[in-house]
């Protein structure tokens, strides 16, 4: 697996990903002081929220697909301070 980390710091430096990205492992973690919305479909435990989530201080999220599929349809906006995003292809 390959990875690409990036760290978003201001407004419009919103993430979006689309099934041509291939992503397959991501993860988004909001430093001290931070906040960011996540929106798309999360699905956990089989209950899909289709309602932005907003992460604040030290807060994460982690998302994975199936090998055969990938993670897509999810909104990263930024907020405050500092957001970091790791992505696995």
């Amino acid at each position: 697996m390959r990875f690409f980390t990036t760290t978003i710091t201001s407004a419009g430096g919103n993430i979006t990903l689309i099934p041509s990205d291939g992503v397959q492992f991501l993860s988004i973690l909001c430093s001290s002081s931070s906040s960011c919305t996540v929106t798309g479909d999360l699905t956990f435990r089989g209950v899909t929220q289709s309602s932005a989530v907003t992460l604040t201080d030290n807060q994460g999220l982690n998302l994975s697909s199936p090998p055969t599929s990938s993670v897509y349809g999810i909104t990263i906006a930024w907020v405050s301070g500092s957001i970091d995003v790791v992505m696995g292809f």
